[in-house]
């Protein structure tokens, strides 16, 4: 018996399309989970990567270490867990997971 069963907007969906639908939930997350103006071309690329995602987090982290957020920690350890998880998943290759461990240390929160 499926958890989404009696939900009238998932009734009939299999497993992979339910896994679909998450994917296409954490990219509108990830695009900021906003309305898509369709006139900015960096918006228009409708795939996010491992790279991109960890880039991301990675540039946060540096901004929050650097401006004395209190949160740099917290960012820190979200940029780890990042990159661990997707390296480890084999979503990035070693490349790309050892040139962001690189930038996260250089602006590692004290």
């Amino acid at each position: 018996m499926s958890l989404y069963a009696d939900h009238a907007a998932l009734c009939g969906l299999n497993t992979e399309q339910l896994a679909e639908l998450a994917l296409y939930g954490l990219r509108y997350r990830a695009l900021g989970a906003t309305d898509i103006d369709f006139s900015k071309p960096d918006i228009l690329e409708p795939y996010w990567t491992g790279e991109r995602l960890v880039k991301q987090a990675v540039e946060i982290a540096g901004k929050a270490c650097t401006s004395g957020c209190p949160l740099a920690r917290q960012r820190d350890g979200e940029a780890i867990g990042h990159l661990s998880a997707l390296f480890n998943c084999g979503v990035i290759d070693n490349a790309i997971y050892m040139e962001q461990f690189k930038r996260l240390n250089k602006t590692k929160p004290s």
